[in-house]
C-alpha cells in the first residue's frame, strides 16, 4: 500500500507539473484536443499577442541559427501528442508557447491521440487544415509523418527524437532531432563515481534500443574515467510507462548494493525516484532537471533539452532557414550537457563534472556513442 501511494504522489506532483507548466492566457484549455474525435477543422488556437517581441530568450538565441535582421513570418503551430504528458512533452510544449509569446508562431494547438491507428488520419486532417508546423515525438509518429508528409510539401514537420530516413531528399519538409544524450550521461557518470561509496552503480533503461543504449555509453564512460573499478549493473524494464516497474528494479538494484542509479525510462524511472527515498540511495535524472521530484536523492539530471531544439526550429522555419534531414542537438548548440543538485553533490564531484563537461564543449572529450555492455 505505500508503494502504490508513493506512485501516486509522484503522479500527482507530474500533473501538478504539467498544469503549471502549460500556458496559461495564450493557450486556453480549449486548445488541447483530443483525436480524432476533435473537429480539426474548427481551429480553437491561441493568438499571438500583439505586441509579442520578434526574439528569443536569451539562452535560446545563442543557440539558434537566425540573425536579429531576419524577417519572422509568425507560423501556426500543432503538437501532437502521442502519449500522456511526461517532463519531456511538457518542456516541449513550453517551448511552442515560448514561440507564440515572442511572435514566432501566430497560433499554437496541441491534440492528444490516443491510438496508434488514429495517427496518420491525425497528422492527415492537420495538414489539410493548413498549419505550417506539425510536431511530434517517438518512433510511432515516424512512419504516419513520412507517409503523410510528401502530400502536404508546404507544411513543416517535425519528428522529435527521430531520424529522418535516406535519401533525404525524398523528404524536403521533414526534419529529425537527436539529441547526444551520451554527452549528459558523461557528466553524471562522472558525478556518480564521486558519490558512491560502494563503488557499485546501476543504469535502467526502458528497453535496449541504440538512443538508450547512449545514455549508457556515456554514464559508463563518466564512471569508468574517474574510477576503472567501479560495477555497474543494469536492468531493462521493457516499458517506458510503467513506475511500478522502475520502482521494482530500483529497489532490487539497492538492495543488491548499488549506491547511485540512473534511469533512461521516461514515466517508468519516476519510480526509480521513489526507489531510492525508500531506500536512501542515489539518483539520476534524465531529459529535463528532474531534481525537484526527488530533491534530497537526485544528484544530477543528463538533459536532453528537446524544448531548446523544438524553439530553434520553429525559429529557422519562421524565418526561412529551415533545412531538412536530421539535426543532433548537443553542448555544440550552447545548451547544458547536466543539471547539478549543489545541495546534494560534494564539492570534489561537483567540480568533477562542471570540468567533464567542459572538456566535452572545447572537444577534449569526445563521449562513446554506443557500448558492449548489457
Amino acid at each position: 500500500m505505500r508503494r502504490l501511494l508513493s506512485i501516486l504522489v509522484l503522479v500527482m506532483m507530474l500533473s501538478s507539473l504539467a498544469a503549471a507548466c502549460a500556458p496559461q492566457d495564450s493557450a486556453p484549455a480549449e486548445a488541447v484536443e483530443t483525436a480524432p474525435e476533435a473537429d480539426i477543422a474548427e481551429e480553437e488556437t491561441a493568438p499571438a499577442e500583439e505586441e509579442a517581441e520578434e526574439s528569443a530568450p536569451d539562452s535560446d538565441m545563442e543557440i539558434g541559427e537566425t540573425a536579429e535582421e531576419d524577417t519572422i513570418e509568425p507560423i501556426r503551430v500543432v503538437f501532437l501528442l502521442p502519449q500522456t504528458m511526461s517532463p519531456f512533452e511538457i518542456d516541449m510544449w513550453n517551448s511552442i508557447d515560448q514561440a507564440l509569446a515572442d511572435g514566432i508562431a501566430s497560433e499554437i494547438k496541441m491534440i492528444e491521440m490516443k491510438e496508434p491507428t488514429e495517427f496518420e488520419q491525425t497528422i492527415r486532417q492537420v495538414s489539410e487544415s493548413g498549419y505550417d508546423v506539425v510536431i511530434s515525438a517517438f518512433f510511432l509518429v515516424k512512419e504516419p509523418i513520412l507517409k503523410v508528409a510528401p502530400d502536404f510539401p508546404d507544411t513543416h514537420y517535425l519528428m522529435v527524437y527521430e531520424s529522418v530516413p535516406e535519401p533525404i531528399s525524398d523528404y524536403p519538409n521533414v526534419r529529425g532531432i537527436q539529441y547526444d544524450v551520451q554527452e549528459g550521461s558523461y557528466v553524471c557518470g562522472v558525478a556518480a563515481a564521486h558519490m558512491s561509496e560502494n563503488e557499485r552503480v546501476g543504469f535502467i533503461g526502458g528497453a535496449d534500443f541504440p538512443g538508450i543504449v547512449k545514455f549508457l555509453a556515456g554514464y559508463e564512460a563518466g564512471l569508468l574515467s574517474v574510477n576503472p573499478s567501479i560495477s555497474l549493473d543494469i536492468a531493462w524494464a521493457g516499458t517506458f510507462v510503467d513506475p511500478d516497474k522502475g520502482l521494482e528494479l530500483g529497489l532490487s538494484l539497492y538492495e543488491r548494493g548499488d549506491d547511485v542509479i540512473m534511469h533512461a525510462a521516461n514515466k517508468t524511472g519516476l519510480g526509480v525516484f521513489i526507489a531510492a527515498e525508500e531506500s536512501g540511495g542515489y539518483a539520476v535524472g534524465v531529459d529535463v532537471d528532474q531534481t525537484d521530484l526527488a530533491p534530497s536523492n537526485i544528484i544530477c539530471s543528463a538533459l536532453t533539452n528537446p524544448g531548446a531544439s523544438v524553439y530553434a526550429s520553429l525559429m529557422d522555419i519562421a524565418s526561412g532557414n529551415f533545412t531538412n534531414g536530421t539535426i543532433n542537438w548537443g553542448v555544440d548548440d550552447g545548451v547544458p550537457a547536466a543539471a547539478l543538485n549543489k545541495l546534494l553533490l560534494s564539492e570534489e564531484a561537483l567540480a568533477a563534472a562542471r570540468s567533464a563537461e567542459e572538456q566535452i564543449v572545447n572537444g577534449e572529450i569526445e563521449v562513446p556513442q554506443s557500448t558492449e555492455t548489457r
